[in-house]
């Protein structure tokens, strides 16, 4: 008799969601670290981070590296049903919650932009969709869906 899987659909739905949206923050990462690669191909209009690295302090661009690296690994995760999911998009929330500190904080000294990137809408979104992602894979594992 054959196995039957309890995999729901909706895994699968917010685990393709998921790591779309951090691999196109991963993308954007690469071009912005890598001078010879942005200079040979440039992003479009809304994209490009370079500028945004540069005007932040050392601690908040380690945590926004980590919720781009680990969210893209947490969402992966998700996608392939893996428990350990929960965990790493546990550590993606805690990384996009301490760069939306740096934010809040940028923003309350007038800063509303950084180098054409609105810091709480860019940070904001990261944290959401962080969250987002950490609740339902922890509702997916307390009833055994991943």
């Amino acid at each position: 008799m054959p196995a039957t899987s309890r995999r729901s659909f909706l895994v699968t739905v917010f685990g393709v969601i998921g790591t779309l949206w951090f691999a196109v923050h991963a993308i954007e990462y690469v071009f912005a670290r890598y001078s010879a690669l942005e200079a040979s191909f440039s992003l479009p209009a809304p994209f490009g981070l370079s500028g945004l690295f540069e005007g932040m302090p050392q601690w908040a661009s380690i945590a926004v590296t980590a919720a781009i690296w680990l969210g893209l690994l947490g969402a992966f995760l998700l996608l392939l049903g893996d428990r350990a999911s929960v965990l790493i998009l546990s550590f993606t929330l805690l990384a996009t919650c301490v760069a939306l500190v740096w934010g809040i904080l940028n923003f309350l000294e007038g800063n509303q932009s950084l180098e054409g990137v609105n810091l709480i809408l860019f940070l904001g979104s990261q944290t959401l969709m962080a969250f987002g992602l950490w609740l339902y894979s922890r509702t997916a594992k307390r009833y055994q869906t991943i």
